[in-house]
Parts: C-alpha cells; structure tokens; sequence
C-alpha cells in the first residue's frame, strides 16, 4: 500500500521530467521516493547542467517542497561505484519496491526504465488500499513507511479505551514502529485523539496507570479529548495522520482477539489537508474537554 521507491536522480534533469515522476509520488498515490543516498537531492541539482537558470531554479524550489513525498532508510554507500550500481547492491540487503532509472544495462527485473515505465507494470501499479488482520502486527506494518518517516503523528480514534488490551496492543506497536529504524529523530508531536465517552477522572487514572509501560522512554505523548458541536462533524471515524499524508481504518485502531479483518485506505490530498486541519489546525471541528501528557517509561532509548 506504502512502497519506497530509489529513483535515479539524474532521471530528474530537467523540469519536463521531474515534474511528471515528482507527481506520481506521495502518500495518497502509494509510492515515496527513497532518500537514498542522503544527499539525494544535491545529486538531482548536480545533474541540472544543461538546464538554464530559470529551469534549475524553478527544480531547486519544487525539490524544497518534496520532503512530504521521501522516506529515509538506512543506507551503505560505496563512493567508488555509479548511483544504478549502487542501488542494485543496496536492494540485495535491503530490498526498495523498485528502482527506477534512466537505463537497465543489466536487465534486472526489479529495475524500472523511465522512458518506458507502464501504468499496468506490476512494480508500478500500487493499490492504495488493504485488507489486513485485525492484528496489532499487522496494523503497524501496513503503515510502517509513514510512521517511519513522519515528524507528527495524531491517532484518531473515538473510542480509545487506554484500559482494555485491545486498544493498546496497536498503540504499542505503531509506537514501537515509528522509532524502529528510524534515521533521524522521533517526531516532534505525537498524539492520541478520541472522545469523552468516558468520566474524566477514570479515562486520566486509566491513562496514567496503563499506557507509560507502552511509550518508548524519552517520549511523551499527548492526549486529547474532544466533544462534537453542534451542526458540526461527529467523532466518527479512525485514523492515523501525519505531516506526510493520512490512512484511514474502517474498523478503528483496536485489534480483535476474534480475528477478522479490516480495509485500510490512504486518504486523498484533499481529503487528507481537511482532516489533518480539523485536529491540528487552528480552529478545531470539535470542542476540547481535556488532554494530558504520558511520559515513556518503556525501556528504549533517544536516539
């Protein structure tokens, strides 16, 4: 559903070209574009020679604006070796969804060639929706590049109920997730989002006694409470948005100790920037009851 993706950074030199991959890529289309190697975008400006000034410039700025298309990895690097080299020894540890590349010289099938790639190729075509078992491992990996990557993270779910297994099996998981391999620091925000079906006093106790043992130690997570408007949106729905793009979960972001399974669906651009802003803009679509703050005490440590 969420696939990285190397792509050859001259392949992007010149604005004809950016402009038509750059789109294929984000959250919503089901592909990010690998930061790889680190300086990934300097070796797309470097490749800019035969642009003129207006052109480089104009590519300079789009690619200020592509962070919320990339995922970063851990990476090796040989600097004696071609970028295509490289990332054909890469994908052998490591495997990316695809390469795509200027030229294929050795005829590898996970290689995609620019000028020829297909809508209808297998590594091409990306669905942007899942089925998956209503289990914690699960729930965790279908979002994992997201969660990986992301600088903010919200968890919607109205019916959070910090004291019952189900709902904190996922929460440990997707937590435990967001810091697995992740090459750069823990996100700046990370929140809970529900509502208040619950007594005040008994939802915070609740909190305070069941969830610090999830949260890796050094994180503090934020928990918020809301109460529909009147004539306004219902606390309804589940998701999981992030500074990258936003999914949605049919089910909620509970497990089931009965099994089954649930549709998880990357939500549209649009539909994703009025989400992301009725729960993190600057006019909330719901009323605020209360929030608190659980520090981490599970046993891992800050990068």
């Amino acid at each position: 559903m969420l696939h990285e993706y190397a792509v050859e950074p001259s392949l992007l030199n010149n604005w004809k070209d950016f402009r038509y991959f750059t789109e294929k890529f984000g959250v919503s289309r089901g592909r990010l574009i690998s930061r790889y190697p680190k300086r990934w975008k300097k070796l797309v400006y470097d490749s800019l020679t035969n642009c003129g000034d207006v052109e480089r410039k104009r590519i300079e700025e789009a690619l200020q604006r592509l962070d919320e298309r990339m995922i970063r990895r851990q990476h090796d690097w040989n600097p004696h070796c071609d970028w295509l080299s490289n990332a054909e020894t890469e994908h052998g540890r490591r495997p990316f969804h695809a390469i795509l590349a200027c030229a294929n010289p050795r005829q590898r099938d996970f290689v995609l060639e620019g000028d020829s790639v297909d809508a209808s190729h297998p590594l091409w075509e990306v669905a942007t929706s899942r089925v998956i078992a209503r289990q914690a491992p699960a729930m965790a990996a279908c979002v994992a590049p997201l969660l990986r990557s992301c600088t903010e993270v919200i968890f919607v779910d109205p019916h959070f109920r910090p004291h019952e297994l189900r709902y904190r099996r996922p929460l440990a998981a997707f937590l435990a997730t967001v810091i697995d391999n992740r090459q750069h620091p823990w996100p700046r925000r990370i929140e809970i989002h529900t509502g208040d079906e619950l007594s005040a006093d008994y939802f915070k106790r609740e909190c305070q006694h069941c969830l610090p043992s999830l949260v890796p130690q050094g994180m503090r997570v934020r928990i918020v409470r809301w109460r529909s408007q009147r004539g306004g949106d219902i606390l309804h729905n589940r998701y999981i948005l992030t500074d990258l793009g936003g999914v949605s979960f049919g089910c909620g972001l509970d497990d089931s100790d009965a099994g089954g399974t649930d549709d998880v669906m990357l939500l549209e651009d649009v539909s994703y920037r009025f989400r992301w802003a009725q729960f993190s803009g600057a006019e909330p679509a719901f009323e605020l009851v209360d929030e608190q703050i659980i520090e981490g005490s599970r046993g891992l440590q800050t990068p």
